[in-house]
């Protein structure tokens, strides 16, 4: 099949490098830097073993308009590696280019939810596919990634009953790191993803704090317990009721037991080292979003997310939407919020 990874940073470089192992063809769309680097170097990818892959002569292009000027000018699968915030300009682009791409399906990869349906608005749901990936992956240089722990992978879904993603599904499949899993209800699969990716993060990046110190604090875990009860309560009030399940090494089913049934004491012994050690030496995404200043975060797609649908559900958030609306301070250039202030805002929070 002929991949088009449209965002070729740490995911982007993670999944392409895969499928260029896997005999696919790949044309990555990446920034000047790492469009540079990879045709002078090449790819590189570190494994936790210590093995490099050094994927030479890859075919990579600075802009869609660039990559569909060239030959093969068709492409099976385009696979949306950008961030959650760059989505709506690359649909523009994409859409601009629609009828070079009339015959290949979207893929998104984007953390958090409301990103397939922005797509399937669009190009149809027919033509969309929803995906995850649970593996931790660092950026080493331009054009150059570590996979920091064994046991992710990816999950993919369709959101519409055509089978012709299968293709694309098999391909993954063959990769030999991806791990594929697919998955029968893709809002099931993003949900559980977004519990992941909300565990540590908002807070994280508001106290400039690793994930470990986090759990380790009492009274900043049971803030976190309650911003995932408020997830678990919005999943609920669905209609039909959205369920976890298991994401490629991450149990969320028994992470949403665990929470039902069981004390924050008990929680924080089962919950903080296996949570830390999960991120592998990363911070959380939405820490660097905030440490840059870069005006820009993924938290709209993540506690964002919840505050909005819970409203519309009629479900009570304020720990979301106050950890939404601090990162959303906090990413501004001209932010003088600081890890200080915003440690009394979230002891404030816990007394609510």
């Amino acid at each position: 099949m002929r991949f088009l990874i449209l965002g070729a940073g740490a995911v982007g470089a993670w999944i392409g490098a895969n499928l260029v192992m896997a005999r696919q063809a790949v044309t990555f769309v990446g920034r000047p830097a790492f469009a540079q680097s990879a045709c002078a170097q090449g790819v590189h990818v570190t494994l936790p073993g210590g093995e490099t892959w050094r994927l030479r002569d890859v075919d990579v292009a600075t802009s869609l308009a660039e990559a569909l000027q060239r030959p093969p000018l068709a492409y099976d699968a385009v696979l949306l590696c950008v961030k959650a915030h760059g989505l709506d300009r690359a649909i523009d682009e994409l859409r601009g280019c629609a009828d070079k791409l009339s015959g290949a399906l979207f893929v998104a990869f984007q953390n958090g939810v409301g990103n397939e349906e922005k797509l399937a608005t669009v190009f149809g749901e027919h033509r969309v596919l929803a995906a995850t990936l649970t593996s931790p992956i660092a950026v080493e240089g331009p054009a150059a990634v570590r996979l920091e722990r064994l046991g992710g992978g990816v999950g993919l879904a369709a959101l519409s009953a055509d089978r012709s993603w299968q293709t694309v599904a098999h391909a993954l499949s063959r990769a030999p790191l991806l791990s594929l899993k697919t998955y029968a209800d893709w809002r099931a699969m993003k949900w559980s993803k977004l519990l992941l990716n909300i565990m540590g993060n908002a807070t994280s990046a508001l106290l400039s704090a690793p994930v470990a110190e986090i759990y380790n604090d009492r009274r900043l875990f049971a803030l976190e317990m309650r911003m995932l009860r408020e997830a678990l309560a919005v999943m609920a009030a669905h209609a039909p009721p959205i369920a976890a399940v298991n994401l490629p090494g991450h149990p969320a089913r028994f992470l949403v037991l665990a929470l039902k049934l069981l004390p924050d004491s008990a929680l924080q012994a089962l919950l903080s080292r296996r949570v830390a050690g999960g991120r592998g030496n990363k911070y959380p995404s939405l820490y660097y979003d905030v440490a840059t200043r870069s005006g820009r975060s993924e938290v709209n797609v993540l506690n964002g997310a919840v505050a909005e649908i819970g409203s519309k559900l009629g479900v009570s958030t304020p720990v979301n939407a106050a950890l939404a609306e601090l990162v959303q301070q906090a990413v501004r250039s001209d932010s003088a919020l600081l890890p200080q202030a915003a440690r009394r805002a979230l002891e404030q929070l816990t007394q609510v």
